[in-house]
């Protein structure tokens, strides 16, 4: 999962740099990376199902320990799918600035 989860890390990071970077043959890229990071979220998705699976099953078997680690481990999968989500808007914060930019020194 690990693993996994730390190439999801790279691909996105490598997906900022076609979209973003200075060179323009790297834009060409872009689909190819999109590509495997669909690939690598798609593995994912189905570890983080076959995670909630067995934490139902050993829930109702009683197993409470290993049903809660289980279910800890789907979560953090699915944390880690959350990144390519776009963020929810944020409230905006209204407060008082009183930050003044730094007085020039005095000329002698």
């Amino acid at each position: 999962m690990h693993d996994r989860v730390a190439e999801l890390a790279g691909l996105r990071a490598e997906l900022a740099i076609c979209e973003n970077g200075p060179r323009e043959s790297r834009r060409d890229k872009t689909g190819e990376v999109q590509a495997e990071i669909d690939r690598v979220r798609g593995e994912l998705e189905t570890e983080a199902e076959k995670h909630e699976e067995r934490a139902e099953k050993l829930a109702a078997d009683g197993q409470d320990v290993p049903a809660a680690q289980a279910a800890v481990v789907a979560r953090d999968i699915r944390e880690a799918l959350k990144g390519d989500e776009p963020a929810a808007e944020s409230p905006k914060r209204g407060g008082k600035r009183t930050a003044t930019a730094a007085k020039p020194p005095a000329s002698t």
